[in-house]
């Protein structure tokens, strides 16, 4: 019974870890499993460069409706910079604008400098970015070798890591906010040395705490895979764990399905009520309780907020998966 549940679920809400290969884009990766699996919706979470590898989260279908929900996620990543030369991508791919001597510059010097920048930061978007100038994204502007007005933006670097000094190598894991460049981060470090730096390498290991290196597929092994059912698919539900779970019933799930609010009775939680801990996600705005609603068989209906009226409680769906 709960093989054939989990199969149910898969086929309904298609979410899978792809293992990005070198000198793919990340839309290479979307075409090829529109292709495998004949899916006309299909995106992802967290652009990687062609350079990068790595995690990268795909979903199909109608799971396309939960990415909106995971674009705030953290990204840790494995990187290799290259001290004395500084390129116009910041990164391997480009061409060397500066080179300098190390010196007697030493790894203790270098791990110095790559802790500074732990913490909030404001940093300085590549020219060569997808970034947005007027309507227009920058890359598109540096390869007509105009110039790209400096824009910066706000980052966290919860963890530097330097792993290995091998100079002019450095290898650092980082652990991230959303929307972080790790080029550019390696080209503050050269500036920070005076050396200059660029990226020679990028791995990302996880995306959030759901999609990490170990739950990923590599795309070689997707394409000798003959049968959906023996991927690693990933359950809606547990990415969505952090949430509360209300069972509903037949009625219910249909009149969620028209868009209906439904009264939520206490037979219908998984546990006694609403459970305010820690990791509960209250919307201040409307003093709402954030909440996913199952039917029988453990298939994801609908996400949405649970509200108080009168003493009693309504569920308010707002995406729903039909």
């Amino acid at each position: 019974m709960l093989f054939d549940i989990r199969i149910k679920i898969k086929n309904y809400l298609r979410i899978i870890n792809i293992n990005k290969i070198q000198g793919w884009t990340s839309f290479d990766v979307v075409r090829f499993i529109k292709r495998k699996f004949n899916e006309k919706k299909v995106g992802h979470l967290g652009t990687l460069d062609p350079m990068a590898t790595g995690v990268l989260p795909v979903f199909l279908g109608q799971a396309t409706r939960l990415i909106p929900l995971f674009n705030d996620v953290d990204k840790t990543y494995r990187a290799v910079c290259k001290l004395g030369e500084s390129t116009d991508t910041f990164d391997a791919e480009g061409r060397v604008t500066e080179r300098h001597n190390l010196g007697n510059l030493n790894p203790e010097q270098v791990t110095k400098a790559v802790h500074t920048f732990l913490g909030p930061q404001k940093q300085q978007n590549p020219a060569f970015s997808a970034s947005k100038i007027n309507g227009i994204p920058a890359y598109k502007l540096a390869r007509q070798g105009l110039k790209v007005p400096a824009k910066t933006r706000s980052v966290i670097f919860h963890e530097l890591d330097v792993e290995a000094v091998d100079l002019p190598f450095v290898q650092i894991r980082i652990h991230c906010s959303k929307g972080t460049y790790i080029r550019a981060l390696a080209n503050d470090l050269g500036q920070k040395l005076k050396v200059g730096a660029h990226l020679t390498s990028l791995d990302r290991l996880a995306c959030g705490k759901w999609f990490k290196s170990e739950n990923s597929i590599s795309i070689e092994k997707l394409q000798e895979t003959v049968t959906e059912n023996n991927l690693p698919w990933i359950s809606p539900l547990e990415l969505l764990d952090h949430l509360n779970t209300i069972v509903g019933s037949a009625e219910m799930v249909v009149s969620i399905k028209q868009g209906r609010r439904v009264e939520v009775l206490q037979q219908n939680w998984t546990e006694s009520g609403v459970k305010m801990t820690e990791n509960c996600v209250i919307e201040s705005e409307t003093n709402s309780v954030k909440t996913k609603v199952v039917d029988s068989c453990q298939n994801l209906v609908a996400i949405g907020h649970i509200m108080w009226e009168n003493e009693a409680s309504y569920f308010h769906p707002i995406r729903v998966f039909v």
